[in-house]
């Protein structure tokens, strides 16, 4: 039996053993190139989730060692009225940021969108709030918002409007969404402009020729083709905004009273001010679970509108 010879007249067995063991090699080495990624992954992000779910089970205040309590934690959770006043004080903190904050963001990335002399100059001064330190923001704007020395107050009575008590009972909230919507509302409309500049404009110019209105080509080119940005956005955001403490803890340390005492920011009074590490692991492991089904859920949604 003759050996097959390829063009360059090797034997073709020895060729396509050269060919695997190459595809085999770059195998190796690009495991070893993810290996500080993984082991960094493990380390700081594997590690600490699991140790979160394993401390829930314990009553530990970082002096006595753990005591084994299984569920209790969760129990007691569950039968706490803070719990349930601060997850709802979260949810509002979520709709007052997320809503203006997403329409904003939408308006301006169309306008951005746009073929107009220097309007690329705007891109990057409204992504600059987004760089900046949550902390150092908060701060800043809780002397902006100062009900007696605050320069939006001295501002607005210059024209005649009377001074706002921002962090009022009323206002407390609000005035939280409002440095959140501040501070990220440039890097949604960043997200949006280039979920916007990947459309192809063909679909436009057909429904233009067609005689679409600019609203019926937003509707029905935009908004559907946009649904991919608009997913992430929606995601992120609502996980961020769960997640809320910076601007919290530098304005109102959840006041007043306990009316902006949002989720982590009793997670934080429990773990370190009272020391009750289980409990406060429990309240972790339960914002885990409440954000994994609310990224399902929107996941279902969109998924559900793409197939009708």
């Amino acid at each position: 039996m003759e050996t097959l010879i390829t063009e360059n007249n090797k034997p073709l067995e020895k060729v396509g053993f050269k060919k695997k063991r190459k595809v085999k090699e770059e195998t190796v080495f690009g495991y070893l190139f993810l290996l500080p990624t993984i082991g960094a992954f493990i380390v700081f992000s594997l590690v600490p989730t699991l140790a979160v779910f394993v401390l829930s089970l314990f009553q530990w205040d970082l002096i006595r060692p753990p005591v084994f309590l299984g569920l209790e934690n969760y129990v007691q959770i569950f039968s706490s009225q803070d719990f349930w006043h601060s997850l709802w004080v979260t949810i509002k903190y979520v709709f007052y940021s997320q809503t203006p904050k997403l329409l904003i963001a939408l308006l301006l990335a169309l306008c951005l969108n746009k073929s107009l002399p220097g309007i690329r100059a705007f891109r990057i001064p409204i992504i600059l709030p987004w760089i900046a330190m949550p902390i150092a923001v908060a701060t800043v704007w809780r002397w902006i918002l100062d009900p007696m020395t605050g320069l939006l107050n001295y501002y607005l009575s210059k024209i005649g409007i009377p001074g706002i008590t921002w962090f009022s009972p009323s206002n407390t909230l609000q005035s939280i969404a409002l440095v959140d919507v501040w501070q990220h509302f440039g890097f949604t409309t960043i997200l949006f402009l280039v979920g916007l500049q990947s459309i192809p404009t063909m679909y436009y110019e057909a429904a233009e020729i067609d005689g679409a209105r600019r609203f019926k080509a937003f509707w029905h080119i935009t908004l559907p083709l946009l649904k991919p940005t608009i997913l992430f956005i929606l995601i992120t955001s609502l996980i961020g905004s769960f997640q809320v403490f910076d601007i919290v803890y530098a304005t109102t340390h959840g006041g007043p009273g306990d009316l902006s005492r949002v989720y982590y920011y009793m997670i934080y009074e429990k773990a370190f001010n009272s020391l009750q590490m289980g409990y406060a692991s429990g309240l972790s492991v339960i914002l885990f679970t409440i954000l994994m089904i609310l990224t399902l859920i929107q996941l279902r949604v969109f998924r559900d509108n793409d197939t009708n």
